[in-house]
C-alpha cells in the first residue's frame, strides 16, 4: 500500500493521508504544527489506534520544534501541554501510549534542548518503524489459524490506513495472501456510521487485487448463517488484561453472531494496544457527534433533530474471543494470566 503517515526530514514535517476524502480523493496534509496533528486526530482524518499512536509520538516532535523554551525544564513544561492537546480521543491506548514514552523519552534525554528535540524526532520515527515490523509479525504470526482459501469477516479499518504501513487485520489477510498464491477472500461490513469498512477497507483491498466483498453490517447474521466465511478478524483499539477488546461499535454484535454461528472470532492487534491497568468497568467509550449517524455525505437522512446515542466503541468480552493475535504470538482463549504471560515474552 502506503505510508499512512511519515515523517519528512527536508522539511521536519509531518505528511499523513486526509481519510475522511477517500476513497474518492488521495489527498495529504502536510503540516508542522502539533496542533494540526490533534485536530486531524480529532476529526478523524487519521485514525486507528496504531496510525493516532504514531501521529501522536510525531506531534509531540513537532511540539518541540515549535517550542520557544531554552531551557530543558521550560521544554518538558511545553511537552506536557502539547500531550494534553493531543490526547483528543479517550478510548484508543495507543494514544496516550505515544504521548506518555515522548515525555519519558524527554525526562530523561541528557544533555542540551537541541538533543533532545533531535531524540524527540528519532523516537517518533522508531515509533513508526516499529509498527511496521509489529505489524508483519502479526501477518505471520496469524497463518496458524488462517488456511489457504479462507474467506475472513472484516469491521471497520485495521489496514494500512489504521497503521503506519500493514495493518494489523491488513497484515493477517496480505500475508496470508502473499503466502497462498491469492487464495484469500474478505467480506467487508460497511461499518455505521463513518463507513470506514466501505470507504477504507474496500478501498485497500481492491487496490492489493485482493477480492473482497462489501456488505452492510445489517447482512453479517445472513453471511453467517450461509456459511460464507471461514472466520472473522477484527482489529482492537484497546486491549484489557482480563482479555476484553475495544473495537469499532458492531464489533459485539460481530461476536455474538459469531459464536452463535460456531465461526471463529479473532482481534489482532500490537502488544502496544495492550492496557494492563485499566478495569472493564473503567473504560471510557468515546461518544460522537450525532450528526454522524444523522447525516450521509453531507445530507440528512432522518429528522434533523432526532435524538441519537453515537458510541464509537465497544466492548467484547474474552468468552466470544477465540484468540488475540498480536507481534509476541496468539493468545487463545484470552485470560489476565496469558495476556500477562504474553507481555512477559
Amino acid at each position: 500500500m502506503f505510508r499512512t503517515i511519515e515523517w519528512l526530514d527536508d522539511t521536519s514535517q509531518v505528511r499523513l493521508i486526509d481519510q475522511t476524502k477517500l476513497p474518492l480523493v488521495l489527498e495529504y496534509i502536510v503540516t508542522g504544527s502539533h496542533e494540526r496533528i490533534a485536530e486531524a486526530i480529532r476529526t478523524m482524518e487519521i485514525r486507528g489506534a496504531p496510525a493516532i499512536g504514531a501521529a501522536a509520538g510525531m506531534g509531540m516532535a513537532l511540539a518541540a520544534l515549535e517550542s520557544k523554551a531554552r531551557t530543558i525544564g521550560k521544554m518538558i513544561e511545553s511537552l506536557e501541554k502539547a500531550a494534553v492537546t493531543l490526547n483528543t480521543r479517550p478510548t484508543a491506548v495507543n494514544l496516550t501510549w505515544a504521548t506518555t514514552r515522548m515525555l519519558q523519552v524527554a525526562r530523561t534525554t541528557i544533555g542540551s534542548v537541541d538533543t533532545i528535540i533531535q531524540r524527540l524526532i528519532e523516537e517518533a520515527k522508531e515509533i513508526a518503524e516499529e509498527d511496521v515490523r509489529m505489524c508483519r509479525r502479526i501477518g505471520e504470526n496469524a497463518l496458524e489459524l488462517i488456511k489457504p482459501s479462507f474467506t475472513i469477516q472484516t469491521i471497520c479499518n485495521a489496514g494500512s490506513l489504521a497503521t503506519v504501513d500493514l495493518g494489523t487485520v491488513g497484515a493477517v489477510v496480505r500475508v496470508a495472501h502473499e503466502r497462498y498464491g491469492g487464495n484469500i477472500k474478505v467480506y467487508s461490513a460497511e461499518t455505521r456510521p463513518r463507513q470506514q469498512g466501505a470507504r477504507l477497507t474496500v478501498f485497500e483491498f481492491m487496490k492489493d487485487n485482493i477480492d473482497t466483498t462489501l456488505i452492510t453490517d445489517g447482512m453479517i447474521g445472513t453471511v453467517f448463517r450461509e456459511g460464507r466465511v471461514d472466520c472473522c478478524v477484527v482489529g482492537a483499539d484497546r486491549i484489557l488484561r482480563t482479555g476484553h477488546i475495544i473495537n469499532k461499535v458492531g464489533t459485539y454484535t460481530m461476536a455474538i453472531t459469531a459464536k452463535y454461528h460456531k465461526i471463529p472470532f479473532y482481534s489482532a492487534a500490537p502488544t502496544s494496544t495492550v492496557d494492563m491497568e485499566t478495569a472493564p468497568d473503567d473504560v471510557i467509550i468515546e461518544e460522537r457527534d450525532p450528526d454522524e449517524v444523522r447525516m450521509i455525505n453531507g445530507e440528512y437522512i432522518t429528522v434533523p433533530n432526532a435524538k441519537v446515542y453515537n458510541p464509537a466503541f465497544d466492548m467484547t468480552p474474552p468468552e466470544l474471543i477465540d484468540a488475540i493475535i498480536t507481534d509476541r504470538g496468539i493468545v487463545r482463549n484470552p485470560t489476565e494470566k496469558k495476556m500477562r504471560a504474553l507481555l512477559s515474552k
